[in-house]
C-alpha cells in the first residue's frame, strides 16, 4: 500500500541532512552500518511508519512479541516466523571450562541457550546484489 511517501535509504553524515529532506516531504531512514539497532530505535522506527498508532501502542506490540516468543522458548517450544527464521532452544550438556585467567578448571553447568536460524528468503535478501 502506498501513501504517496517517497522513501530514500541511505547514510547521512549528520541528522540536519536528513531532517532537511524530511521537511521536504521525503521520509528518511537514518542507517547507522556500525552499531547494532537497539529495540528503542526499533520501537520508533515502527511508530514513525505507522503515524495512525501512538508510540505506547507501538511499544506495547513489539514487547507483546518478544514477551511471546521468550515465554514460547522456556515452554521448549519452537517459534517458526516464514520466511524470517526459526527461534528455538538447544541443551548444552555440563563440562569442564577454563578460567582464561588462571588457567584453573572450572566446572561448567548443563543449560539451555536460545538458537536462530535464518529462513531461506531472509537468507536470500541478505545475499542479493544491488
Amino acid at each position: 500500500m502506498s501513501l504517496g511517501i517517497s522513501w530514500r535509504w541511505t547514510e547521512f553524515r549528520s541528522r540536519e541532512a536528513a531532517l532537511k529532506l524530511r521537511q521536504d516531504g521525503v521520509e528518511v531512514c537514518l542507517c547507522r552500518r556500525d552499531k547494532a539497532l537497539t529495540k528503542s530505535e526499533l520501537i520508533q522506527r515502527l511508530a514513525d511508519r505507522n503515524p495512525h498508532l501512538y508510540l505506547r501502542d507501538v511499544e506495547r506490540i513489539v514487547n507483546a512479541i518478544f514477551d511471546e516468543i521468550t515465554d514460547a522458548l522456556t515452554e521448549g517450544n519452537r517459534i517458526e516466523l516464514r520466511g524470517f527464521g526459526a527461534f528455538s532452544a538447544r541443551r548444552r550438556d555440563a563440562r569442564v571450562g577454563r578460567n582464561p585467567r588462571t588457567g584453573e578448571a572450572v566446572s561448567v553447568d548443563a543449560k539451555q541457550m536460545p538458537f536462530f536460524k535464518c529462513g531461506k528468503e531472509l537468507r536470500e535478501r541478505l545475499n542479493a546484489s544491488d
